[in-house]
């Protein structure tokens, strides 16, 4: 089970799967500019800022399904820029696609109760500031979603 900074706590990981054991553990903190602060102080710093706290989000759902009419399991939120993008398990995998464009390298949950974040980089949780509101799609809006688009055999099609 990881926890997030709100207390709640959830079995899934970035792409649905919990991530390695100790991954919670393993945290870093960011300094007033943004960046990651490594748990190690020895290491150096991201380059880049890898949040940005007035950026709101890009929409309700995975903004690039929503484009092709496709469909998503769970949502993630660039903390960069505010990309909502869907997780790696669902069929488009948008999310670790929008980074691997981008280089924006963390997100943060963008489901009801959960605020963790995930460093794609580094490939584990790291802590992060309160991010613009909304910080989640809205509660009435299912997962998988959304509705009317998410095939009946949808478990078939997720990763």
């Amino acid at each position: 089970m990881l926890r997030g900074n709100n207390g709640a706590t959830t079995e899934q990981g970035p792409g649905h799967q919990a991530p390695s054991p100790g991954a919670a553990s393993a945290r870093a903190g960011t300094d007033p500019a943004g960046y990651l602060r490594p748990v190690n102080e020895l290491q150096e710093p991201s380059d880049a800022p890898a949040f940005d706290t007035s950026v709101p989000p890009s929409g309700e759902g995975c903004a690039d399904c929503d484009a092709v009419g496709g469909w998503w399991v769970h949502l993630r939120r660039c903390a960069a820029c505010g990309h909502v993008g869907c997780c790696d398990s669902s069929p488009a995998q948008h999310a670790s696609g929008h980074y691997a464009q981008s280089g924006h390298r963390v997100v943060q949950s963008f489901e009801p109760g959960e605020d963790w974040f995930w460093d794609y980089l580094e490939e584990r949780l790291v802590e992060g500031p309160a991010l613009a509101e909304p910080t989640s799609r809205p509660d009435a809006q299912p997962a998988p979603g959304p509705k009317g688009r998410v095939p009946v055999d949808w478990r078939s099609h997720v990763h």
